[in-house]
């Protein structure tokens, strides 16, 4: 599993973890609750109708998946951050409204808002 390269890339594994978190076996979403909780910098999808939040630790791996990355738990956050910053074109950011946003789609996955951190960066992407 190498470090993705591309936008393209990037945007292939959004899909593949929303199709886990919302249609994947017990242990897929759980992996994928796993994974939002303990990360702490974000890739955000924003549209009209939902905002769609994903751990960089999974979006930065090529030919991901969430049966893959629980193999391989050893990955992180800081070893693929720089190069997504890189590709999407800017650093990720503190911001007190995704956060806000950030929680109800905890809440939406049912996940405790006291078991994810109390600072998380984002990056932004609108109207993909």
């Amino acid at each position: 599993m190498g470090i993705v390269s591309t936008l393209d890339d990037v945007l292939d594994n959004v899909e593949v973890f929303l199709e886990g978190l919302e249609t994947g076996s017990e242990k897929e979403i759980n992996t994928a609750v796993e994974l939002v909780k303990a990360a702490d910098t974000f890739l955000v999808i924003i549209t009209e109708d939902v905002n769609i939040f994903v751990p960089s630790s999974f979006v930065g791996y090529t030919d991901q998946t969430l049966a893959a990355y629980d193999k391989n738990k050893h990955k992180k956050e800081d070893e693929v951050n720089e190069l997504l910053t890189k590709i999407i074109g800017s650093t990720p950011k503190i911001d007190k409204t995704m956060d806000e946003f950030f929680l109800d789609f905890c809440d939406e996955i049912e996940v405790n808002r006291n078991d994810v951190g109390l600072s998380r960066e984002y990056w932004i992407l609108k109207n993909l």
